[in-house]
């Protein structure tokens, strides 16, 4: 998950932080009244809770209608290529790739007239670097980058990066995250490099390292947050790099077995984002769906559901006390200062893509 991050662990993780679209609206509305829109929603698997849902259907007399993306990638190109009956209203995104998308005029500038519950943002997440001043884009939900492993079959973890990305240190199978920047991110990390390098050098270094580890013998490639969590859960892995979200709902369920770590040399927050692309056919009913996302109720049942922090000060307050506590989700202190946001990279992207690419095709 950007971050990644900071998965959409936000449910998202990826929801997967599944794919595809589901063909058929999702929530109670599905015949909504004679006249009534229907909101469609580009957004990570198992990122949208039920009751929100339910209640923004009710609310507003329609349906919402959720198509489903794994990776950054998937989404840009479901966005630019969608045809003039398959354009989508509200895309929630990774906030690293907001900016690219919006030089591109793939989304527009938002008229926060019509969203009165920004002012619940959590002032950090007023004017981010990523978009100062929420121009293109709503903070959704954020987290960082971690890893879940088998505490039976690993119980000498150390708390590193390495454990994936030194060869002569990996102790059992493991999966890669399917998501550029946070696993380049981490890789950086581990170098003792800024995430966000534009140090041609730096990034080539970073992509030579995913390639040894992708070629090791127990590497088992790619996946999306959800499915390495579940890999790992299953035993078909032993360890994984994963959205922080989506793993904690599986190492809750079973401690004695399972464990998520962020590594000592720190990790990269992500911060995904709701947006409304530039031809989305019903903007007003956008707008509508991103400020009942603003609301505490929403924020609370969302961030319940998905275990990622939210930005939403209003619904922080309200959560129960052992999330708000939990340094896995709202990181503080020594914690805190190892990790680093994604932020725009402007033209190292092209460098960034180009290296993925080799990373992936070899």
């Amino acid at each position: 998950m950007v971050l990644a991050i900071l998965v959409g662990v936000l449910s998202m993780a990826a929801c997967d932080k599944c794919g595809g679209d589901t063909g058929t609206p999702q929530g109670p509305a599905a015949t909504p009244p004679a006249g009534a829109s229907e909101l469609s929603v580009l957004i990570f698997p198992n990122y949208l809770d039920d009751k929100s849902l339910k209640d923004f259907e009710e609310q507003n007399k329609t349906r919402v209608r959720l198509t489903i993306y794994d990776s950054t990638e998937e989404m840009e190109s479901k966005l630019a290529y969608a045809g003039a009956d398959a354009q989508y209203d509200v895309v929630v995104m990774a906030s690293h790739a907001m900016p690219r998308l919006a030089r591109r005029g793939l989304v527009r500038p938002l008229d926060h007239a019509q969203i009165p519950n920004i002012k619940n943002l959590e002032a950090r997440f007023s004017g981010p670097n990523f978009d100062d001043g929420n121009k293109h884009s709503i903070p959704y939900q954020w987290g960082t980058v971690a890893i879940i492993y088998n505490k039976q079959k690993i119980p000498n973890m150390e708390p590193t990066w390495g454990m994936l990305l030194d060869p002569q240190k990996v102790p059992g199978t493991f999966v890669l995250i399917d998501e550029m920047r946070d696993m380049i991110g981490a890789t950086l990390k581990y170098k003792g490099y800024s995430s966000n390098t534009t140090n041609p050098d730096e990034i080539r270094e970073a992509g030579r390292i995913l390639q040894e580890a992708k070629k090791h013998p127990k590497c088992l490639g790619f996946k999306g947050g959800i499915g390495a969590t579940q890999d790992v859960k299953g035993g078909s892995v032993d360890m994984a790099v994963v959205w922080n979200g989506d793993a904690q709902k599986v190492v809750w369920e079973d401690k004695d077995r399972l464990a998520l770590i962020i590594p000592k040399e720190g990790s990269v927050i992500w911060v995904d984002v709701m947006t409304v692309p530039t031809k989305a056919p019903h903007p007003e009913l956008a707008y509508k769906f991103i400020n009942h996302m603003l609301t505490p109720d929403a924020g609370v049942q969302l961030s319940l559901m998905t275990k990622y922090a939210t930005p939403n000060a209003a619904a922080q307050a309200k959560l129960p006390v052992e999330d708000r506590t939990n340094q896995l989700i709202y990181p503080t202190g020594d914690l805190a200062s190892r990790l680093e946001h994604h932020r725009d990279l402007g033209e190292a992207a092209k460098l960034y893509d180009d290296v993925w690419t080799t990373v992936k095709s070899n």
